[in-house]
């Protein structure tokens, strides 16, 4: 959800996205594209906001909204509902620019509900409509950013781990394994006090899954995703950001992910 400029108090805004899923990478990291006559993809609207608890400390949430297309043969089906609700207080210990000639650094804690709805919830013909993991989620998070106008680079790196939960189809208890991703992204202002063009990268691995305590084989999973972004601010309360991503490369750079193309599209208001 990104961060409050220096100056703002808070800031809302809503986050429209869509994704095309091409496959899918198996356990040994082979890349299965789908059937000719299969298609899926990912609509997303998710809500965010922001608010200022102190100079140093701000406190984010956000609720994803999700709807699943799947159609195969002729037969299509279109489910989605609420997805895992999340919140996350951000502290900051050195703001962007505050030293001069060092980067900033922050240490965000977040937690995830699952609100969502597992595969095994959903219904034939196609079980579209999954929008959750089932499972309760702490995380921990790193930024540093170093501006040196027009330019910024950013390092983003963290962590996430999930409680166990009753599996609701076999009444197994389990536990995924915990997810470390790693992200770097660096842009440019192109229109000064208006336009930054970015681009970033990110990787993903999550350790194995374990159901009653035993380890699921060939349950890790790990992926790399990029994405470029323009964002526009139209006012002094008022910013545009739109952004293309991309996870689908050949065999062996992902396992147990999906191969999937997308776009977002976003409005931010902030309030000062």
């Amino acid at each position: 959800m990104g961060r409050l400029l220096i100056w703002e108090d808070f800031a809302v805004g809503v986050q429209l996205g869509h994704s095309r899923y091409l496959g899918e990478y198996d356990a040994s990291g082979v890349l299965r594209l789908n059937p000719a006559r299969y298609h899926e993809g990912l609509s997303q609207i998710q809500p965010w906001a922001i608010v200022r608890a102190s100079k140093r400390i701000q406190v984010e949430g956000w609720v994803p909204l999700l709807l699943n297309d799947r159609t195969s043969d002729g037969t299509r089906q279109v489910a989605g509902g609420l997805g895992d609700v999340s919140a996350a207080g951000r502290f900051e210990f050195v703001g962007v620019g505050e030293v001069l000639g060092f980067p900033s650094f922050a240490v965000t804690l977040g937690a995830t509900a699952p609100t969502g709805r597992r595969v095994e919830q959903t219904s034939p013909p196609l079980f579209a409509g999954t929008t959750g993991r089932g499972a309760w989620a702490g995380s921990i998070a790193i930024e540093s950013e170093y501006a040196r106008m027009p330019w910024f680079v950013r390092l983003d790196a963290g962590a996430s781990f999930s409680l166990p939960f009753t599996r609701p189809d076999t009444g197994q208890r389990q536990l995924y394994g915990p997810v470390v991703r790693v992200g770097l992204s660096a842009g440019r202002e192109v229109v000064r006090d208006v336009a930054v063009i970015a681009v970033a990268a990110q990787s993903e691995i999550e350790g194995n899954t374990r159901l009653d305590g035993a380890v699921v084989p060939g349950s890790v999973a790990y992926s790399l995703s990029v994405a470029a972004s323009l964002s526009w601010r139209v006012g002094d309360h008022w910013t545009l950001v739109g952004g293309l991503n991309n996870s689908v490369w050949p065999s062996h750079l992902a396992k147990n992910r999906d191969a999937q193309i997308g776009f977002t599209f976003g409005a931010r208001y902030g309030h000062f």
